[in-house]
């Protein structure tokens, strides 16, 4: 693991790069022990950066994650899970995309976000939860915005003629 540069940290995160090839579930484990050890409630939430071809790892205070954003966005709006469906393509977005909340997982996400996301849901039981962006909706490809209509139309088959009209 390599510190990011400064301007990548603040107060409340700690920014590391870490190699593709990493063993990541035992350096995970490993930094888990390490906070565990020092009395630190932490969050590790690991992405890829594809253009520069290397992982990177944010250490975040444990309620800082996306899912306690979405969380509080539909507390702050009313919106229950009926009414919110939240689309992510990356690492960070783990937490929300294996939660009760209706994911989209986008086509173009990383084979090892797929398989994380996959493999977590099942665990958690929510599987039902968590839409994987196929590509066959209205002739597109399920990438970036395509595969976010493609999951709403999923979770919301009611809006689908209309979608059509678009």
């Amino acid at each position: 693991m390599t510190l990011q540069p400064q301007d990548r940290q603040n107060t409340y995160k700690l920014s590391y790069f870490i190699p593709l090839d990493a063993d990541l579930s035992s350096l995970t484990l490993a930094m888990q022990n390490v906070l565990k050890n020092l009395k630190i409630s932490a969050s590790l939430i690991y992405s890829v950066d594809e253009q520069a071809a290397i992982g990177l790892m944010d250490v975040l205070p444990e309620r800082a994650t996306k899912l306690h954003a979405v969380e509080f966005l539909m507390r702050e709006n009313g919106f229950g899970c009926d009414g919110t469906v939240f689309a992510g393509d990356s690492g960070n977005d783990l937490p929300v995309l294996v939660s009760s909340v209706p994911s989209v997982l986008v086509a173009n996400a990383h084979v090892d976000v797929i398989h994380q996301a996959t493999a977590e849901a099942q665990r958690m039981g929510t599987a039902d939860r968590l839409y994987l962006a196929k590509g066959d909706f209205m002739g597109m490809n399920g990438n970036y915005s395509a595969g976010i209509l493609e999951g709403i139309a999923h979770f919301h088959i009611d809006l689908k003629p209309e979608m059509a009209l678009i």
